[in-house]
């Protein structure tokens, strides 16, 4: 059983250092920022077009199909929680070029809809489900345009009963 475990150690560490290079050049490598509309490593695709952000959660696309869903609901969440959403503007720590984007705090998301957050498990930071988010907002639009509908039907009844009067 010793010389497997030898064998399996020998496999790491060959695999490890081939997979490394020991090369000067290799810390100018540039690589892709995935979000920031420039084209970082010159290979002439910006962010997501570029095959280097293709696990980049900005870029990544959902399985979107019923037969691959189950315990599917009507979501509860719209209008009044959109309401208690604040969009703010503001730039990355990390982000050297100071690029200001805009979207929300996880931490303000997660006293709403605590369900759109989830903790990084590398750095214990917060993320927001953005893609989920867009359910919601297109719930909120639905239910105003509901209301709208309903003032002009209410709109039309009082201006034939103004016309009616008059």
């Amino acid at each position: 059983m010793k010389p497997n475990i030898q064998i399996l150690l020998v496999l790491i560490l060959f695999v490890g250092f081939s997979s490394c290079s020991l090369d000067d050049d290799d810390r100018d490598i540039k690589r892709e920022i995935c979000n920031n509309n420039i084209d970082d490593d010159g290979d002439g695709l910006i962010d997501c077009a570029d095959s280097d952000c293709s696990e980049d959660d900005n870029c990544v696309q959902a399985g979107s199909d019923y037969r691959l869903k189950d315990n599917i609901s009507l979501l509860q969440y719209g209008l009044s929680e959109a309401l208690l959403l604040d969009a703010k503007i503001y730039t990355y720590k990390s982000d050297e070029s100071s690029e200001k984007r805009m979207g929300f705090m996880a931490q303000d998301v997660q006293s709403i809809m605590p369900e759109l957050v989830n903790i990084d498990k590398s750095n214990q930071h917060l993320k927001l489900k953005y893609m989920d988010l867009v359910a919601v907002l297109v719930n909120a639009i639905q239910e105003q345009q509901k209301m709208i509908e309903a003032n002009e039907q209410q709109i039309e009844m009082l201006i034939c009963e103004i016309e009616k009067l008059e």
